[in-house]
């Protein structure tokens, strides 16, 4: 039962299931993602039992999520309310379990190196996601010749319709039929546009 008035042990619980749940946002569908987030914060919740929590401390690593959710919904590339997140995680979670006297009972050394990674682990996650999804083929209808794509429309000869290819729609013409929802490797025969 020691393990269970452990504040670094629940310092650890606490910091992977906010982790957890950032990513549960980013990808909603992963239900091991859920599974263990539900995991971290149950242990977590034990462990509020047996410690004494600083309540401001608790209600700021509650509000950090949500900077981060509003920084990933804004179009500005590094944005403050990022770092506010991170700052927020990682000075209440320090500061969440204290003593009698209100000082802090987590080890400084494991909540600087586990926070600093879980700061950097955020950061590196948001950009990455952003990188991705400002990704473009290109305005160039020369960088789809050669890719796999989908039509999403009938292209009669002659006739303009949809293909979709690399995740990106494009508008072709072509002088030969294309069905729809049939996957076509296009060459420099169809005109994107």
């Amino acid at each position: 039962m020691a393990f269970l008035t452990n504040p670094n042990l629940a310092h650890l619980f606490v910091l992977v299931g906010v982790i957890l749940l950032l990513l549960t946002n980013i990808n909603p569908k992963s239900s091991r993602l859920k599974v263990g987030m539900a995991l971290c914060l149950v242990a977590a919740a034990v462990e509020f039992v047996y410690l004494k929590v600083n309540p401001w401390a608790f209600l700021a690593l509650a509000l950090s999520p949500l900077s981060f959710f509003l920084a990933v919904r804004q179009a500005r590339s590094h944005n403050p309310l990022f770092l506010l997140s991170i700052l927020m995680l990682t000075i209440s979670s320090i500061f969440l379990f204290v003593d009698q006297n209100n000082r802090p009972v987590v080890n400084y050394g494991l909540a600087g190196f586990v926070s600093s990674k879980c700061g950097a682990f955020i950061w590196i996650t948001t950009e990455g996601i952003r990188n991705a999804e400002g990704a473009r083929l290109s305005n160039d209808p020369d960088s789809v010749v050669g890719l796999i794509g989908e039509t999403r429309t009938d292209i009669e000869p002659h006739s303009a319709g949809s293909v979709l290819v690399e995740g990106e729609l494009w508008q072709a013409r072509s002088k030969n039929p294309f069905l729809l929802a049939a996957r076509y490797a296009f060459s420099g025969r169809m005109d994107f546009g």
